[in-house]
């Protein structure tokens, strides 16, 4: 019975459990009303009609990544520093000043140059 709790035999259970039951209620399921006038693959924007050429959006990520990046390099620089203060023997201190300086010189580049 120990198979049961292996996560990808008890994933497929429980995902067979929930198609049968997804089936078996299915019918009972709302209808969706039809409404005359209205189009299916229109833009929406609060209830009003948005003309085709405004309703396409165009993402812009250039002031997102420099910030992920940040983040992510303070991060890891937070926990390198702080395991490295659970056993300062086990690195030089040279080591651990050398990677704090290269997150301060790669921090530096991204946002100055």
């Amino acid at each position: 019975m120990n198979i049961l709790l292996f996560p990808p035999v008890a994933f497929i259970i429980s995902l067979l459990f929930v198609m049968f039951l997804s089936e078996l209620l299915s019918p009972m399921a709302a209808k969706p009303a039809r409404v005359p006038g209205s189009a299916k693959h229109k833009a929406y924007g609060c209830g009003e009609d948005v003309p085709v050429e405004q309703a396409k959006a165009i993402p812009d990520y250039q002031g997102f990544f420099p910030f992920a990046i940040f983040f992510t390099l303070l991060h890891v620089a937070g926990l390198m520093l702080a395991t490295w203060s659970f056993n300062p023997g086990s690195a030089g201190v040279g080591l651990v000043l050398g990677y704090a300086g290269a997150v301060l010189v790669i921090l530096t580049i991204l946002f100055v140059g």
